[in-house]
């Protein structure tokens, strides 16, 4: 497998590109915003710059070609091959869609795109709205660096706490994203896991690979952001607080 050394890849939840930090109204309550915000997509693009990152996984980007949010990033960096994967409607931002997506300085010559099993968990809240989990699924895509193949693999897990539900009570999503892992075999496994302890859940991760952040990446205390690399691989990590309510994570190989 290959070893690139000195990639820079990240990943980072935008939360649609606008968060809004209402905390006093119930997460799936909180009014969606008008439209993204400008802001974070100048920090996104000056991150990418002034980090000098090559590869960089993004979820709950918006997909929506009206706004061309990742057209614009790929305007202003050196990351001009991409994929993407248009996931569902974008809870955080009004008449607009979102997924995820890898955004690459080198050629991107191959995509596999596929949704998990949704558990079709439903929630009522306080104010007697319903909700239901929305599609989620990954990607892989194999990037041509230099004369080596990488595989990156990004994806967006569900969020389970929402509807009082856990990481555990959800075996057949971890299953599913254990033969994919399995199959593939990725260079790089990134993501939003929404799960503290998605290791223990996937046994390829957990017997492959290690974790290059495991740190809290959520402004609320969570650990559900990383960058997992495989075990012979020597890498620095750093992460970077933006306008999200999720943390970017960096992760250089050596």
């Amino acid at each position: 497998m290959a070893k690139i050394n000195g990639l820079k890849i990240a990943s980072f939840n935008i939360s649609g590109g606008f968060y809004i930090g209402n905390e006093e109204t119930e997460y799936l309550d909180r009014e969606a915003a008008n439209s993204v915000d400008d802001r974070m997509l100048k920090q996104i693009i000056d991150t990418i710059n002034n980090e000098k990152i090559d590869i960089i996984c993004f979820q709950e980007i918006i997909t929506t070609k009206e706004v061309k949010y990742i057209e614009q990033i790929v305007e202003n960096t050196d990351l001009k091959f991409y994929d993407e994967y248009e996931l569902s409607p974008c809870n955080l931002v009004k008449n607009s869609d979102c997924g995820i997506a890898i955004l690459s300085k080198y050629p991107i010559t191959n995509t596999i795109k596929e949704l998990f099993p949704n558990p079709k968990l439903a929630k009522t809240t306080s104010s007697g709205n319903t909700y239901y989990t929305y599609d989620k699924g990954y990607m892989i895509c194999t990037i041509d660096v230099g004369d080596e193949e990488v595989k990156v693999l990004t994806h967006h897990g569900f969020p389970y706490r929402r509807f009082n539900s856990a990481p555990e009570l959800n075996k057949p999503v971890f299953d599913f994203f254990n033969a994919v892992i399995s199959k593939n075999l990725p260079t790089v496994v990134t993501g939003d896991f929404n799960a503290e302890n998605f290791v223990e859940l996937t046994e390829e991760l957990s017997s492959k690979y290690k974790r290059t952040i495991n740190d809290i990446t959520t402004v609320d205390g969570k650990s559900f952001d990383d960058i997992c690399v495989l075990k012979d691989t020597e890498f620095d990590s750093k992460m970077i607080k933006l306008l999200s309510d999720h943390y970017i994570v960096i992760t250089t190989i050596k």
